[in-house]
């Protein structure tokens, strides 16, 4: 691409506060998905559509751990590292204000917890077509909803968001939670007679992939009350696309407003600066367009039907992604399969079906494993069966074991003879041996957490 049409950022700063039962401390972009940590599905996703370098918003504290993970994955990338302060509430929104001043063209936005099948260049073409403001992924919703969550049986409620947008020109009109609403969804008649073709869904997935306008980080910069992109900024911009803009006197540049004024009117930054029209002129996403109507222009990209797509950000789309990581692999990442089994794995099981193995594990002759990605270090005995489940960095299982549907932490051991059904075990618990367990969180912290 040259000197970048687009800049690119990847937000892995959250905390995982949905999944404390598996992380319990450590980095959420680290979490296994496959063969590799989740924050490596996005920025591999850049590297392939030809991005040379990203900005990565981290955790202060996390920062060391995550660098000298990425930095063993060889990716071929140049990697700048920002930090979010442990102690803060940090948003999306929040860490993009982080590094507005580091944003001089247009941006991808990426989160590292999604792990999604896409051709960029569409998106990145249809958002230049468009003249868009700001663009989202949607994708088809669902796709975790066929696994049974290991630990204590509670009840599941899918979160919903609602997603209002025109059939024939793909404008985004309206977004919400569905939480937000008991029954009944309440719509202006001004937009349901403005927008004819107007289709609200609840069943596709925002998968918090967004192309954005340099000005739209700018306004961030100075707008200190939005601190989600999702929950916040969306909504706020796609009302704003929505009103009629104020008059702004020519010679009012951006560089002489106060800043009370910047905060109170978008539209003093939803402006077509010189620059702007030459990269458009020079775009190589650059299309016939119609002429801008409005200064602010919000809309959807669908991603192609059937192509896969998940935001890992519970438990349950998290084992999900796990279990199915086999049939997408190569479309996800444009590897192929023998990419799954580490050349440094010791495996000597003859039954071996859909597996991940992580680097220097031992697999035992006289086991059987079926749909399980065993990550790093991992040993696994003789006379050993193991379903559709996940086994973390370190673990050990010893001989007689039986693991199906179950989530195993970093350095668990799980000690002969125990027999382990839609359980969830914590980092460096000890199962002793010939125990018999299912739909239990086995954990050395105190109490127990609530499961997604």
């Amino acid at each position: 691409m040259g000197l970048q049409e687009f800049q690119a950022v990847v937000l892995a700063a959250g905390k995982g506060t949905r999944l404390p039962d598996i992380l319990e401390g450590r980095p959420k972009c680290l979490l296994p998905i496959g063969p590799y940590p989740m924050i490596w599905y996005p920025l591999n996703l850049l590297q392939r559509h030809g991005f040379s370098e990203v900005l990565v918003i981290v955790q202060e504290t996390e920062k060391p751990e995550v660098q000298k993970r990425l930095d063993r994955l060889q990716l071929k990338l140049k990697l700048d590292y920002y930090t979010v302060p442990v102690d803060s509430e940090c948003g999306t929104a929040d860490s993009l204000r982080l590094v507005s001043d580091k944003i001089k063209t247009d941006l991808v936005v990426l989160s590292c917890d999604s792990i999604v099948e896409l051709k960029l260049y569409p998106v990145l073409s249809n958002f230049r077509e468009q003249d868009a403001s700001l663009q989202m992924l949607l994708m088809e919703g669902g796709k975790d909803q066929d696994v049974v969550v290991p630990g204590p049986k509670s009840k599941y409620k899918a979160e919903k968001d609602l997603i209002g947008y025109d059939r024939a020109t793909s404008k985004l009109l309206f977004m919400a939670s569905a939480s937000d609403f008991e029954e009944t969804v309440k719509l202006s008649g001004h937009l349901l007679r403005t927008n004819p073709e107007l289709t609200i869904s609840s069943n596709l997935l925002d998968a918090h992939v967004y192309i954005m306008k340099k000005w739209v980080v700018e306004y961030l910069a100075v707008s200190d009350a939005i601190s989600s992109v999702k929950g916040e900024l969306l909504p706020h911009i796609i009302k704003k696309q929505m009103l009629q803009p104020q008059t702004i006197p020519e010679n009012d540049g951006v560089s002489e407003m106060n800043v009370n004024l910047k905060i109170d009117n978008i539209f003093r930054f939803a402006l077509v600066t010189e620059m702007d029209e030459k990269i458009d002129k020079a775009s190589i996403f650059n299309k016939d367009k119609k002429p801008v109507i409005h200064p602010i222009r919000c809309y959807v990209h669908l991603a192609d039907p059937g192509a896969y797509g998940l935001r890992i950000n519970n438990v349950r789309s998290f084992l999900s992604c796990n279990m199915k990581i086999f049939d997408h692999f190569p479309a996800l990442t444009g590897l192929t399969e023998l990419e799954l089994i580490s050349s440094t794995a010791d495996n000597k099981s003859t039954q071996i079906n859909k597996c991940v193995v992580g680097d220097s594990t031992v697999i035992s002759e006289k086991t059987s494993l079926n749909t399980n990605v065993i990550a790093n270090g991992c040993t696994v005995q003789t006379k050993t069966r193991i379903s559709n489940s996940v086994l973390m960095d370190g673990v050990t299982v010893e001989e007689n074991v039986v693991i199906d549907n179950c989530i195993i932490g970093e350095k668990a051991l799980i000690k002969s003879g125990s027999v382990l059904k839609n359980c969830l075990v914590g980092p460096q618990f000890v199962v002793a041996a010939n125990s018999k367990k299912e739909n239990v969180y086995l954990s050395n912290a105190d109490g127990f957490m609530t499961i997604d």
